[in-house]
């Protein structure tokens, strides 16, 4: 089984870190590969490089399908689009015969399966009203409790000491549990790139479930994988 995993920000360290993870994390026989955007900014925060991301992400699943039938390996089962908000989801499973499994939607999902009201954490910039936006396309207002921000700079979040004993690591803690006092969610979403991994190191201190939307993608794109045979032709 052979899974994509896209970057929509052109930040390779962030790719690597991500593929890293979820390697301890996969089953033996599934291969990860991770691609980059190679234009647009190194980390989505606003409208702008959302929309320059989702161009990005098209021309990068591109380049990547016609590298693997150029060396005549077989296609990718399934695809991680590893960008929070997944800007161009819908132009990416209209464009490619895999299905694509998109951070933000495999956690929301996974939350509405946990508890009636979610809330979801993401790193500053333009994400809360981006996100009221996809909330309210989806009809979801009143299951989302809120969004909270952690302040600082994004891509610098994706970086921190191993042992998860960093400021960086406080600074995430904090706002989760500012978060859960102040909207009283059932589940709490950590949502991008840059906060994959801090789930695991906080939970234990949240008194609510806490979802990684980078592990919630990735099992759902897993599931998605596994349900090869319903997989739909290319338009």
């Amino acid at each position: 089984m052979k899974i994509l995993v896209l970057n929509a920000n052109t930040s390779e360290a962030v790719t690597d870190r991500m593929v890293a993870a979820l390697r301890r994390r996969a089953p033996g026989e599934v291969e990860l590969a991770g691609i980059t955007a190679t234009f647009g900014q190194p980390y989505v925060t606003t409208r702008q490089s959302a929309v320059v991301a989702g161009h990005a992400a098209l021309e990068a699943v591109a380049a990547a399908v016609t590298k693997e039938e150029e060396a005549g390996r077989p296609p990718f089962d399934a695809a991680l689009y590893a960008c929070f908000g997944e800007p161009g989801l819908e132009a990416l499973r209209a464009n490619f015969a895999f299905p694509f499994a998109g951070m933000a939607e495999a956690s929301i999902l996974a939350a509405l399966q946990l508890g009636e009201r979610f809330s979801i954490v993401v790193p500053h910039g333009e994400w809360p009203a981006m996100l009221r936006e996809l909330m309210r396309r989806t009809h979801l207002e009143g299951r989302c409790a809120g969004i909270a921000m952690v302040p600082g700079d994004a891509l610098g979040l994706s970086t921190r000491h191993p042992d998860g004993s960093s400021d960086k690591t406080w600074a995430v803690a904090r706002v989760v549990e500012e978060t859960i006092a102040a909207q009283a969610p059932d589940v709490l979403i950590l949502g991008g790139a840059a906060l994959a991994g801090y789930a695991a190191e906080i939970e234990v201190e949240a008194p609510v479930p806490v979802i990684d939307s980078l592990e919630a993608g990735f099992e759902q794109a897993l599931a998605l994988a596994r349900l090869g045979p319903c997989r739909r032709k290319r338009r």
